[in-house]
């Protein structure tokens, strides 16, 4: 009997010892990464409440609604958006409330299919009697049928809350938060040309899960490249060290970002009041498609030794920036619905992968990109992992051009070779060579990618605006030729997706 109770004493004092040294390492790892910012706030997460340095944040019953039935006077140019709740009047760094904006459980009845600028979409008008031709919101129609997941309802929204981080500075984010982290320090006009106005924050073992929204969100901050659109001509040469959104990843730390999209949501304010089209384009209020989301350019940083893990969990897309987005380090997986990482400025966004190692699984819905630039990509180190991408989706896709200078890129665990200092369009899974300066044929290199004049996005265009009846012989067409043996100028050319066998795009389905 005493030898049982000694061993389970024994077993007893391990067991304490062990806990004891997890929670010495785990101290020492936030005391590490506390000295490498000695001016980081320390938020610790705790569920839907959270303190910052030690104290707790305060919290306002301050809550978002919509409802496109009724004309409220609550929000300019939004006659759906309304709010409860005490309004918060703070000066401090951060506070928590119901702020959330996500995309509301409308009547399904209620939407029809339109061509809303130039995409086939769901469509939900106001219904309150007062702006019956707006358009309220509007839902992807890739499929032909509602994407109803994509809606939410209250109740869904009230297991969440918003952390609201208001100065700029460094924040260490610490534990679990139900909800979202915004960063938002104001949309006054100086703002966006302040480079002060930066907000960096500090992922150390957090795990923050937003189910109806993006988890995080950078709003109002310093844009590095804010005289964009008085340029002239855009490159992908850009510079986004001085970038106001910043998502740093300490060595040694497991992070997790979990979040939805808000898909488009409208203002009742037209882009152009003589428009004579059936379906009137509106001003945009809101669509913020990923679970990690940045209205300006954002870094993601790792640490020295780059063994810091962030792994993006997505309902749509994983990483989105609206301008540029810099790769710089830290360990990333992304698994998303659609792209595992978007930058959506037409011709200008530029996407760069310097130095991380990024694992791509995209498309895990109706289609997605492993990265999707409505600009540039630029590959300067690092490696970058894509998985599982159908045609004819791409593992990288940019309008304007790749340009590869270094750094590992494997598409569905095959390396692929690329000569430094080329660029081209797109990167896909019959891309055995990169470039090898062979002639295009019909708007294709020979290995596989688009040649750097082929025009992706007109050619989608043309595809989505075939009839019911387009057969595949009508896809090949749009690229000079049909299907045959693939010789050039001949009458039968073929892209590479028919060259080992596969199936070539099918014409879109018209349900309207």
């Amino acid at each position: 009997m005493k030898s049982a109770i000694k061993r389970t004493a024994a077993l007893l004092l391990g067991v304490a010892l062990t806990a004891g040294l997890c929670a010495c390492k785990s101290a020492e790892k936030a005391k590490l990464t506390k000295e490498l910012y000695p001016n980081a706030a320390v938020i610790k997460l705790d569920g839907k409440s959270a303190t910052i340095d030690g104290t707790a944040l305060e919290e306002f019953d301050y809550t978002w609604h919509c409802d496109p039935s009724v004309a409220h006077e609550d929000v300019k140019d939004a006659p759906a958006e309304y709010y409860t709740g005490t309004k918060p009047e703070t000066d401090a760094a951060a506070y928590i409330d119901s702020e959330l904006y996500y995309y509301p459980k409308l009547d399904e009845s209620g939407f029809k299919q339109v061509n809303y600028d130039g995409e086939n979409e769901w469509a939900y008008y106001y219904t309150d009697g007062e702006h019956n031709d707006y358009i309220f919101a509007t839902l992807p129609n890739k499929t032909g049928t509602l994407p109803t997941q994509m809606m939410h309802t209250e109740e869904e929204a009230a297991e969440n809350r918003v952390l609201h981080i208001t100065k700029p500075g460094e924040y260490i984010l610490q534990g679990n938060f139900n909800g979202q982290i915004c960063v938002d320090l104001g949309d006054a006009d100086d703002v966006f040309t302040d480079p002060d106005a930066k907000v960096t924050l500090i992922l150390e073992n957090a795990n923050i899960k937003c189910t109806v929204a993006p988890a995080v969100i950078y709003t109002d901050l310093y844009e590095c490249d804010n005289a964009w659109e008085d340029a002239d001509e855009h490159t992908a040469d850009v510079d986004t060290a001085k970038a106001g959104a910043v998502l740093v990843i300490p060595d040694g730390t497991e992070n997790t970002v979990d979040g939805n999209n808000i898909f488009r949501m409208l203002k009742t304010k037209y882009k152009d009041e003589n428009s004579t089209d059936a379906v009137k384009v509106q001003k945009k209020m809101r669509k913020n498609d990923a679970a990690l989301y940045s209205l300006v350019t954002m870094n993601i940083n790792g640490g020295a030794k780059n063994t810091g893990k962030l792994t993006v969990t997505s309902g749509l897309e994983g990483i989105s920036s609206d301008l540029h987005l810099a790769l710089n380090g830290g360990v990333i997986t992304v698994n998303s619905q659609d792209d595992g990482i978007n930058t959506s400025e037409d011709d200008v966004s530029v996407c760069i992968l310097n130095g991380a190692d990024v694992t791509l699984n995209p498309g895990q819905g109706a289609e997605g990109d492993g990265v999707d630039s409505n600009g540039f990509i630029v590959l300067n180190s690092g490696s970058i992992a894509v998985n599982g991408v159908r045609q004819p989706d791409s593992a990288l896709d940019s309008d304007k051009g790749i340009t590869y200078n270094g750094g590992t890129v494997t598409i569905d665990g095959e390396k692929q070779f690329y000569t430094a200092g080329t660029t081209f369009r797109e990167s896909g899974r019959t891309n055995k060579g990169g470039m090898t300066g062979e002639k295009p044929q019909n708007g294709f290199d020979r290995t596989g990618g688009f040649a750097e004049d082929f025009d992706l996005k007109e050619f989608k265009e043309k595809v989505a605006a075939l009839p019911d009846d387009a057969t595949a012989d009508d896809v090949f067409a749009l690229l000079g030729g049909a299907r045959g043996n693939g010789r050039p100028n001949d009458g039968n050319a073929q892209p590479p997706e028919m060259q080992n066998g596969e199936q070539p795009p099918e014409p879109p389905q018209n349900n309207q």
